[in-house]
């Protein structure tokens, strides 16, 4: 008698058939070029490989053939631009972004002037309002702007000038002790120690009537003026700096929320714009000014620059009755600014996005800021997405090639993006990786970030050839024996430096308001002024970087493998490459430096370290634990085991962050990293406790106790934090 046949058995074979077939169907290599994995050491020298200098030097060409100001049909152009080369690099989805925005705009027929006025009201000299041509063809394009500080406040002002120096805060206060007061005067400052911004902002607040801003050649050319572009990298004398003058960031009409269709909008008297006339000018027009001042008030020996005069504070002139007459002509508007975003989808975990950002506007041809990152960005798409093409592999999370809009007028397109999509990346986004200028010198690496990315960004620059081949001949063969040789970790000197994030770019909104772990990158020069030589003004062009920075680009070469290897280590490694007890000493150390500093002062006023002691230590306890026993069992071969260790790395950083803002600063959340409140450009370590801090020792008695109410607080806020951040490392609740 025959058996009867296993029907359950028979029903699991063909079960197991089915999913091995679906199995096969969706992961297996196939010849329409589906998803493959490869070692990671085998794709970061295929990547390596894939990236080509020589276009970077072509689209570097074009980006900085034409002016690029935001909301202009040029802006429009170069979005567009980057979207077509998106496409045709092979990424999967490739989106332009507008936002309308409030943007700020000179008169192209009527440019701001500068004049020096005698007794009788007759215009002795007048600057010219434009930059002049020099060298390069692209130089003389009609559309190039007239000289300006976006969102300066319109009027014409006119009285006697002061000379501020670098228009610090401690400058004002010198002036103040000394007894020369800038209350309805012109105040004459120079450019290179802090953002123009909190320059004009503390002008307002001491009563002036304006400000007119200079790069001075002490900075900008320090072997003088025969030693200038077009010959060199240095600033020639009728060179111009523009460049906002808005200190907060975004579209200043929609504060904290995204400038979407439909959006309330403030009044533009109620937004926080300057409400005084501020321009920029050359050093050669700066030199007659200051010629022009009375000797009575010699500056101070650190306050003389490298004018061919002796500097004097002012007010009065050396003619009696003279002054000096401020015409600003300008133009708030709602103007269109464009994101261009690029997608290339992960192949196993897609819903986990690695950024890779840099903004496409400039104020005048950009050659520098921002052509130089532009092209480094469009070529990093191109070549993962050429190697998508060609064999199929993708990368195990999702990446994102980010061009911003409008980030010259206050980081405007990424923070309206980030804001409309903040609680999407808050989830999903792993890090985000900044490119401003790729290279502003040829000297050596400069990078800031945040402590768990140290070890991360150090790995990479080992994996990059030295692009100088003097210091190859020197022994220094890779960008991190260059970076480490020249500037080394006063910490850990066997470590180069990384600096913290402020707020000079598009990270500023990932790092400091989402929590989202961010890098800023870029080449820079030996000398420690506040900015390159050129920096925003005409003379930014191809041939000063195709001649005399970079020929041949292999500094920028070395910028995009270094972006790459970064980026393919946080989107490629099965667990995220942060380092959190990095994390932990740092927070140690800057502890350390804030208590020696306030300790006795907050001890006398019943406020205590104590606590925020013992959730630095928990939090050194639980990386510890964290790096030491969790992580060396995890059970690699569990992709769910995979994914929770990972989520919690990726939300360490967003613990640190307080949904309410910093005190009296809504706009930042970060209890650790946020740009300083005296220059937008810099970062205070705890700004929102350092603030306080200072804001207590200038305050009479009267005043002082809702402020130390207020110190109380945000140190158990900062306790609380760090505390509960700490607690997130943990394996169970």
């Amino acid at each position: 008698m025959a058996q009867k046949p296993n029907w359950i058995l028979i029903c699991a074979a063909a079960v197991i058939c089915l999913i091995i077939g679906i199995l096969i169907g969706r992961y297996g290599i196939s010849n329409d070029k589906e998803d493959v994995s490869l070692p990671k050491a085998k794709m970061s020298a295929t990547l390596m490989e894939e990236i080509s200098a020589s276009n970077i030097g072509e689209y570097l060409k074009y980006l900085s053939s034409i002016p690029n100001l935001a909301g202009t049909p040029q802006d429009l152009e170069v979005a567009s631009w980057v979207r077509d080369r998106f496409i045709e690099g092979g990424l999967d989805e490739v989106q332009l972004v507008p936002y309308k925005v409030l943007l700020s705009y000179p008169d192209m027929s009527n440019p701001n002037q500068v004049s020096l006025l005698d007794s009788s009201g007759k215009v002795n000299f007048t600057t010219s309002g434009r930059q002049t041509p020099l060298f390069s063809s692209e130089e003389f394009s009609p559309l190039v702007q007239p000289n300006f500080n976006a969102y300066s406040a319109n009027g014409t002002v006119e009285g006697e000038l002061v000379y501020a120096n670098y228009g610090r805060k401690q400058d004002f206060e010198y002036l103040k002790s000394i007894g020369i007061d800038i209350r309805g005067r012109i105040v004459i400052a120079r450019y290179g120690a802090i953002f123009r911004g909190n320059i004009v902002k503390s002008a307002e607040d001491g009563g002036a009537l304006g400000v007119i801003l200079f790069s001075d050649p002490k900075d900008f050319a320090p072997e003088g003026r025969k030693s200038v572009y077009p010959n060199t990298t240095r600033l020639p004398g009728m060179a111009v700096q523009s460049g906002s003058v808005l200190l907060g960031y975004g579209d200043p009409l929609t504060p904290l929320y995204p400038a979407l269709e439909g959006a309330y909008r403030l009044p533009e008297a109620e937004a926080p714009l300057p409400k005084i006339p501020v321009q920029p000018i050359g050093y050669d027009e700066a030199e007659i000014l200051l010629r022009s001042i009375s000797t009575e008030n010699p500056a101070p020996e650190d306050w003389q620059g490298g004018l061919n005069a002796t500097y004097f504070l002012g007010s009065k002139f050396i003619q009696r009755k003279w002054s000096v007459r401020l015409q600003v002509r300008m133009t708030h508007k709602l103007a269109t600014a464009y994101n261009t975003i690029g997608i290339l989808y992960g192949r196993e975990e897609p819903d986990r996005y690695v950024l890779i950002g840099n903004h496409m506007d400039s104020w005048t041809l950009g050659g520098i800021d921002p052509a130089s990152g532009t092209s480094v960005l469009v070529e990093m798409a191109r070549t993962f997405g050429n190697i998508k093409e060609k064999s199929g592999w993708r990368p195990r999370r999702t990446l994102m090639f980010c061009g911003w809009g409008a980030e010259e007028y206050g980081m405007i397109g990424s923070y309206e993006w980030a804001e409309e999509h903040a609680k999407v990346l808050i989830q999903r986004a792993v890090a985000y990786i900044n490119v401003d200028s790729a290279m502003e010198g040829n000297y050596t690496l400069k990078s800031q970030t945040v402590p768990s990315l140290y070890s991360a960004i150090r790995e990479a620059a080992k994996m990059v050839p030295n692009p100088n081949p003097a210091e190859v001949k020197a022994g220094r063969k890779t960008v991190f024996d260059t970076w480490l040789w020249a500037n080394p970790d006063l910490n850990d000197p066997t470590q180069p430096r990384v600096g913290n994030l402020g707020s000079g770019s598009d990270y500023t909104v990932f790092s400091h308001v989402l929590g989202v772990p961010s890098v800023d990158l870029y080449y820079d020069y030996q000398e420690k002024a506040g900015s390159y030589p050129l920096y925003h003004t005409l003379y930014e062009t191809y041939h000063v970087v195709a001649n005399l920075m970079d020929p041949g680009f292999q500094f920028h070469l070395a910028v995009a493998r270094l972006m790459t290897e970064l980026t393919l280590d946080l989107s490629e490694s099965m667990v995220l490459p942060f380092d959190v007890v990095s994390y932990a000493h740092f927070l140690e150390r800057d502890l350390d430096k804030i208590e020696s500093r306030y300790t006795n002062l907050a001890a006398n006023n019943g406020a205590t370290f104590e606590y925020f002691r013992k959730a630095v230590a928990h939090f050194r306890n639980s990386t510890e634990y964290f790096t030491d026993i969790i992580l060396p069992r995890l059970d690699t071969s569990n992709p769910l085991a995979v994914r929770k260790i990972n989520d919690q790395l990726m939300q360490l950083e967003r613990g640190l962050v307080d949904p309410h803002g910093l005190p009296g600063r809504p706009e930042f959340n970060h209890i650790v990293f946020a740009p300083s409140s005296v220059d937008k450009y810099s970062s205070d370590t705890f700004a929102g406790l350092v603030d306080l801090f200072k804001t207590v020792g200038n305050q009479t008695e009267v005043e002082q106790p809702n402020t130390w109410r207020q110190i109380k607080q945000h140190l158990s806020a900062i306790s609380f934090l760090i505390g509960a951040a700490a607690d997130s490392l943990r394996e169970g609740f």
